[in-house]
C-alpha cells in the first residue's frame, strides 16, 4: 500500500507484528499454555521412553524448527485473511453489492493464497533446490516448472492452493542453513592458532561452509588464547559462545557479532558494520568498534567501543556495566572502519539507553573516568619502536582521555629519570630493582595478566614449533 508519498508492506509488516506478539508473550501465560496442551496431547499411559527424550536438551534449531512448524498454518491463514479483508473493504468503498455466484466464490477462495503472501514469506523463510546450495526466493522455487505441481500453483490464477502449499513448504522444511548446530556438524575448521592451559578445553573454531551468510563459530574455550588477523574484508557473522578465562583477537571487520554465555574473559574484535550484542556475560573486557550495540542481562562487564548510535540496555539482570571508549590501535584498524563504514566523527559511547521492563534501570551503568582509563596493548601485532614518541591513539578518543594516557606516560619518564639522577649505587639498584619486581609479579597474580602471559608464551612456543617443522619439511 501507498499513503501519502510512504510505501507501506502491509504483508511484511504483519509477519513483523505476529513473530512480535508470540515472543513477547509472558513466560507464565506461554507456560499455562504449553502444559494444557501437553494434557491431551500426550500419549497414557506414560511411555518410559519419552522420559529419555525429554532429558535431552534441544538445540536452537530444533526450537526454532518446531516454532515455524506450529505458526505456520496460523501465520498462513491470517495473511490470507487479511487479503480477504482488504477486499471486502475494496468492494465496501466502491459500494459494489455481489451475487450469489459472486459470494460462492469468495467462499472458495479461503483456500487460495495470492502470490503476494508468498513472497511476503521471504522475509523470514529461505529456499534452495536440492543439490544446490545457494540461497534462492521462496516464490521462484514455490513457481518452479519442477515444484509448482507440488507446491500447488495455479498459473492461470497466479495464486497457490493453500493446502498444498502449507504441505508442501512443511515437508520441505529444514533447519536453518547458518545455525550453530549445522555449521559444526557440516562447518570447516578453522586453523587459527589456539593455545589452552586447560587440558579439559574442549574449544570448537569453526567456520560455515555456506559463503554467502558465513558464520564463524567459537566455543567452549577454556583457559586459552586464539588469535586471527584479517587481511581483507571477510563478509561474515561472528559468534562467541561459553568461553571462560580465555583471551579472544578476532581483528577484521564482521557483518554482526554476538558474545553469549562469557565471563572472565577478554574478547578484542575488528569493527562491526551491524550490530554486536552481549548476553548473559559476567566479568568480561569487551573492545570493538560497532554500528550499534546492545547488552542484555550481563553483569560486571567493561565495554570500550566506538559507536554512531546510542548503547542500548536491556533486560532486568543487567548490572555493573561500564562504558569507555575505544581504547586499541593496530596498523590496518583505519582501513577496517573505512571497510565496515564506521567514522570518528559521531561517537555516542557515552549516551546509553536503558530500556527496562520496569522503567530506567538504576545502578545498571556507569561511564569509565578518565583517569582509569588505559590503553590495551596488542602483544603478538609488531609496531614499529616508540622510544621517546607518545603511542599512536585510537580514533575518535575523547581529549580528556588522550590527556589521561599523555599524563600516564609523563608519570613513567618521571620515573625513570628520578631513578637515573638518585646517583644510586651498584647495591641500592639491585635491591630497587628486585623490590619492583617483587611488586610487579604480585600485580600480575591480582590482576590475572600472569594468566595471559602464560598463554602467550605457550602461543610462542607453539608458533615456533610450527615454524620450525615446515623448513624441515621443506
Amino acid at each position: 500500500e501507498v499513503i501519502g508519498k510512504v510505501e507501506v508492506w502491509t504483508l511484511e509488516l504483519i509477519i513483523m507484528l505476529y513473530l512480535h506478539r508470540v515472543t513477547s508473550a509472558h513466560p507464565r501465560a506461554v507456560a499455562r499454555q504449553a502444559s494444557l496442551q501437553s494434557l491431551t496431547t500426550d500419549p497414557w499411559p506414560f511411555n518410559n521412553n519419552c522420559s529419555v527424550i525429554a532429558s535431552r536438551k534441544q538445540l536452537l534449531e530444533e526450537k526454532h524448527a518446531k516454532f515455524v512448524r506450529e505458526a505456520l498454518p496460523e501465520l498462513l491463514s491470517l495473511l490470507a485473511g487479511h487479503l480477504q479483508v482488504e477486499d471486502c473493504e475494496k468492494k465496501k468503498k466502491t459500494a459494489d453489492k455481489r451475487t450469489a455466484r459472486e459470494l460462492l466464490s469468495f467462499m472458495k477462495s479461503a483456500g487460495v493464497l495470492s502470490v503476494d503472501v508468498v513472497r511476503a514469506f521471504a522475509l523470514i523463510i529461505g529456499a534452495s533446490i536440492r543439490g544446490d546450495k545457494s540461497e534462492r526466493d521462496l516464490l521462484s522455487v514455490a513457481t518452479d516448472k519442477n515444484n509448482c505441481y507440488k507446491s500447488g500453483y495455479l498459473s492461470k490464477k497466479n495464486a497457490f492452493q493453500k493446502g498444498l502449499f502449507e504441505q508442501w513448504l512443511l515437508d520441505g522444511l529444514d533447519w536453518a542453513p547458518h545455525g550453530e548446530w549445522l555449521c559444526v556438524r557440516r562447518g570447516c575448521r578453522l586453523l587459527w592458532p589456539v593455545v589452552a592451559l586447560n587440558s579439559q578445553s574442549h574449544h570448537r573454531l569453526v567456520a560455515s561452509s555456506s559463503s554467502g551468510n558465513r558464520l564463524v563459530y567459537i566455543c567452549e574455550l577454556v583457559d586459552g588464547l586464539t588469535a586471527h588477523v584479517g587481511e581483507e574484508v571477510a563478509n561474515c557473522d561472528l559468534k562467541i559462545r561459553r568461553c571462560s578465562k580465555a583471551n579472544i583477537y578476532v581483528l577484521q571487520p564482521t557483518r554482526n557479532a554476538v558474545i553469549h554465555k562469557c565471563h572472565d574473559a577478554r574478547i578484542v574484535l575488528g569493527p562491526v558494520a551491524g550490530r554486536i550484542r552481549l548476553s548473559e556475560c559476567r566479568n568480561c573486557v569487551i573492545v570493538c568498534a560497532a554500528r550499534s550495540l546492545v547488552i542484555a542481562d550481563c553483569r560486571g562487564i567493561t565495554v570500550h567501543t566506538l559507536t554512531p548510535q546510542r548503547p542500548v540496555l536491556v533486560g532486568s539482570r543487567t548490572q555493573g556495566i561500564t562504558l569507555a571508549p575505544l581504547n586499541i590501535y593496530y596498523p590496518k584498524l583505519k582501513q577496517h572502519m573505512m571497510q565496515a563504514q564506521l567514522h570518528s566523527l559521531i561517537n555516542m559511547w557515552n549516551r546509553p539507553l536503558h530500556l527496562g521492563s520496569e522503567g530506567v534501570l538504576s545502578g545498571a551503568c556507569e561511564v569509565m573516568s578518565p583517569d582509569d582509563f588505559q590503553l590495551l596493548v596488542i602483544p603478538f601485532i609488531q609496531t614499529p619502536p616508540m622510544d621517546g614518541r607518545p603511542p599512536l591513539l585510537p580514533p575518535g578518543l575523547p581529549h580528556e582521555f588522550a590527556k589521561s594516557v599523555e599524563d600516564a606516560g609523563k608519570c613513567v619518564s618521571s620515573f625513570r629519570a628520578e631513578v637515573k639522577d638518585a646517583n644510586l649505587s651498584p647495591e641500592q639498584r639491585i635491591i630497587l630493582q628486585k623490590v619492583i619486581d617483587t611488586k610487579f609479579k604480585l600485580w600480575l597474580k591480582e590482576t590475572g595478566k600472569q594468566r595471559e602471559l602464560d598463554q602467550l608464551e605457550k602461543l610462542t612456543l607453539m608458533l615456533k614449533y610450527e615454524r620450525v617443522s615446515k623448513t624441515t619439511s621443506i
